[in-house]
């Protein structure tokens, strides 16, 4: 069986992580690398081009490849959306808390 269902996610980026595929990268902010970072591929789920495009335009603004729901980590993955986990982003999730409350 096969069925389409829908998820509200209440996403914002943090920090100021860049996800990087060798140590030689220029971008700016935390640097790391895509090997280290865990996927939950059962998680991942497509979104439309018009979410997509206004999530992109957040994370450029804030300089980041990192999003939360407060609780879970996401990344925007071949047109869709993952959930993803590093020991780097719960430090992160509690200095964006010290810093923005």
């Amino acid at each position: 069986m096969r069925f389409t269902a829908t998820k509200l996610f209440s996403i914002v980026p943090i920090g100021e992580i860049s996800f990087i595929f060798n140590n030689r990268s220029r971008r700016k902010g935390k640097k790391i690398l895509i090997s280290d970072v865990k996927t939950y591929d059962e998680s991942r789920m497509t979104i439309d081009d018009e979410t997509r495009k206004m999530l992109n335009k957040e994370m450029k603004a804030k300089g980041s490849d990192l999003l939360t729901d407060g609780h879970k980590f996401y990344t925007l993955c071949d047109g869709g959306i993952v959930q993803i986990s590093h020991k780097q982003f719960e430090l992160e999730a509690e200095l964006e808390k010290e810093l923005y409350g």
